[in-house]
């Protein structure tokens, strides 16, 4: 198990440093650290985190004061690694005084690694873990020519349009998201009715495979 420590400057980065939470893995441990000036959270945000199972701790400033909470954080590094782990954690910040914390640890060895990044997002990206979330993340933040995406939303536009035609009144509009998702993989017909019968059981996995496969012809 890959153990991935996440520290959250969240009086940095409030809760614009959480995106990437739906990434976050139960083995995963995160600690954020507020103040008194932070103290609220969006609650789609907090049960993202909580809905991962990861190792979920707070760390509440206990006397305000400059840099207070990026000492806390610097200190907890230094618990974390002196415990024995070894392994990645993750600075959630936009403090670029956390770069010197890197730079530390990067001279004792690569076995310790202090990752920066201001979202959880930037940081799994910069772990470069051999896992699935790293290539979901990569994958997200790809450039993509414009012109190009624009003309692929007004293909999925238009064939929502044929399939709204084709399934009005017949039962199986409040499914159009997922028959819209298995009709654009546009698999062989074996494979679309494998998949139909599979999403939606036998009975009305055959019914809407049938009406998909008089739209491929």
């Amino acid at each position: 198990m890959t153990v991935v420590y996440f520290l959250i400057d969240f009086e940095n980065v409030g809760d614009d440093g959480l995106k990437g939470a739906e990434y976050l893995l139960d083995e995963d441990v995160v600690i954020i650290f507020y103040s008194q000036a932070c103290e609220k959270i969006r609650q789609g945000n907090l049960m993202q985190i909580m809905d991962s199972f990861c190792h979920l701790d707070i760390c509440k400033l206990k006397k305000q004061g400059k840099n207070a909470l990026d000492f806390y954080i610097s200190t907890k590094i230094g618990e974390i690694f002196g415990s024995g782990y070894s392994g990645k954690a993750a600075i959630v910040s936009k403090d670029h005084g956390f770069s010197a914390v890197h730079d530390y640890w990067k001279s004792q060895g690569k076995s310790r690694e202090v990752i920066l990044g201001s979202t959880l997002e930037q940081c799994i990206l910069s772990a470069n873990e051999n896992r699935l979330r790293t290539l979901q993340v990569r994958e997200l933040l790809k450039p993509v020519r414009l012109d190009t995406e624009f003309a692929r939303h007004q293909e999925r536009l238009r064939v929502r349009k044929v399939l709204q035609a084709a399934f009005a009144d017949s039962g199986y509009e409040e499914y159009l998201g997922q028959i819209q998702h298995l009709f654009e993989k546009q698999p062989s017909k074996k494979i679309l009715y494998l998949d139909s019968v599979k999403t939606f059981g036998k009975k009305d996995g055959l019914a809407i495979y049938h009406m998909m496969k008089q739209l491929t012809g």
